[in-house]
């Protein structure tokens, strides 16, 4: 035992050589990689591949030497940590040591132009280029406004505005259609009426303004469906997750929606509209207590989210002349807020860090994800043509969202809301708009009556709830413990 113990703690290489040979290696790593472009971090081509798993085993016997004694490795390690540390500590407070080390974002299309002498210089082809495109759901360059190889490799796309022309035809394009579905549900209206058997002199009294009337409130009613907000334990992690047995909070006809957990998980809030047609927000404890409401003003709010400060429940108000913004309320008490005065019109946020939200804004011509600052800027546009679902990454600064693709189906979509980059995460299940991430980083969705959870690259049935009554589930959110699911489904008939 002596003679082993021997062989594992005693080094061939002094102490003093181990830490210098450490030391030299690790800083002509960061030279070379400095050097050599930042493509090595995070454009890797085959290539590239090969090159760092060579280079792995080729600076192995320059830090260890002739010695391969357990002492020897854990001293050559304790100085890699230490003195990268060291650096990383020196290169946060130090802004000209950072661009020493990291170097700086480089331009790499401007104005909707490639620009080949930043490909040339970074070793970039414009396949890769485009690649990178793709993976952050962008299918042509020409849509791009400008795009940067950051420090970490990666590389960033900010899509181009529609010119005043694109979003003019657009416009017209979208009240076209509006127009066809007004006169399509006018007709559907008319034969309605004539079905009731009202007389072509009823008919007549009716009138124009009698028949937009009736169009109005058809619209109202399909804007505003009854369903209820619900909730069910969730136990287990990873394949072992399930669903115990879901319980209605609200059970009332009318809508009830939108839910989010408090800061400790006791509580959700939730969506009201009430019969006079304005929105406010409530409360009800977890796993069954009595609605309170919280906010009753002359606008509506919708879609609260608590703050990550906790002190705070933010919302999308509709404010006295239809404009939409985000606000919050204070929870002990107090008048509101506004977040973001200059952003408009927010239909949904998520908060993916302290100040950062990350928000869906209303066109024309299409709804935009951007990326806003609560102390101030102006907000940046990094997607178009997206879904209504927003989702925190747990552990991270960023959001997913659903990315509506061309001439394919939609993909749930990240974006750090720190470095503004995308990548595509995966296909959501048929019928499924809506998405979350729990705790512990499983993404889940559902359709139907049914929760899935995304493993292995494909969704896997938590459970079917159809047995309670639940269907058409739609909006989900989960407990800050990840202990309760809620979501939203169609309200139940009287029995």
């Amino acid at each position: 035992m002596s003679i082993m113990w021997g062989h594992l703690m005693t080094s061939e290489v002094s102490i003093a050589e181990k830490a210098l040979r450490t030391v030299a290696v690790y800083l002509f790593l960061v030279a070379g990689l400095r050097l050599f472009g930042k493509r090595e971090l995070g454009q890797l081509n085959p290539l590239d591949v090969i090159v760092l798993l060579l280079l792995a085993n080729t600076v192995q016997n320059a830090i260890i030497g002739n010695d391969d004694s357990l002492a020897g490795g854990l001293v050559g390690a304790a100085v890699l940590f230490v003195l990268n540390a060291v650096l990383v500590r020196l290169a946060y407070r130090n802004p000209r040591v950072r661009r020493l080390i990291e170097g700086r974002a480089e331009e790499v299309i401007r104005d909707g132009h490639v620009l080949p002498s930043a490909l040339r210089r970074n070793l970039i082809t414009r396949e890769e280029l485009e690649a990178a495109a793709r993976k952050q759901g962008i299918d042509h360059l020409k849509d791009v406004e400008c795009a940067h190889l950051e420090v970490s490799g990666a590389i960033t796309f900010a899509q181009r505005e529609p010119s005043t022309i694109e979003r003019s035809q657009a416009e017209i394009l979208s009240r076209l259609s509006s127009i066809e579905k007004r006169l399509a549900a006018s007709a559907k209206l008319a034969l309605l009426i004539a079905s009731a058997g009202v007389s072509a002199a009823g008919t007549t009294a009716l009138g124009s303004v009698g028949a937009h009337v009736l169009f109005a409130r058809s619209l109202g009613a399909q804007a505003r469906p009854s369903t209820d907000v619900w909730v069910a334990p969730l136990r287990g992690a990873g394949a072992a997750l399930a669903l115990g047995e879901p319980v209605n909070l609200t059970h009332r006809t009318g809508y009830d929606n939108q839910p989010a957990f408090t800061a400790r998980g006791d509580a959700v809030l939730y969506t009201v509209i009430g019969a006079d047609g304005s929105a406010d927000i409530w409360r009800v404890a977890v796993p069954g207590g009595t609605p309170e409401r919280l906010t009753a003003t002359a606008e509506s709010e919708y879609s609260a989210t608590v703050t990550p400060d906790g002190q705070y429940f933010s919302v999308i108000r509709v404010e006295a002349d239809s404009t939409q913004r985000l606000w919050k309320f204070p929870f002990a008490g107090g008048a509101p807020s506004l977040v973001l005065p200059a952003v408009k019109p927010v239909g949904y946020h998520a908060w993916a860090t302290e100040h950062l939200l990350v928000l869906f804004v209303l066109g024309p011509p299409v709804s935009t994800l951007q990326i806003a600052d609560d102390r101030g800027g102006a907000p940046i546009i990094v997607a178009r043509d997206i879904g209504r679902a927003l989702a925190k990454v747990p552990g991270t600064a960023a959001v997913t969202f659903l990315q509506q693709a061309r001439d394919s189906a939609a993909w749930i979509t990240e974006v750090n809301a720190t470095t503004r980059a995308t990548r595509r995460v995966a296909v959501p299940p048929a019928g499924a708009d809506y998405h979350l991430w729990t705790p512990d980083g499983v993404l889940l969705a559902a359709s139907g009556s049914i929760v899935y959870r995304f493993a292995g690259g494909r969704w896997v049935a938590v459970a079917d709830l159809a047995a309670h009554g639940v269907k058409g589930i739609s909006r989900l959110a989960i407990s800050p413990r990840g202990d309760w699911l809620a979501f939203v489904a169609e309200d139940q008939p009287p029995g």
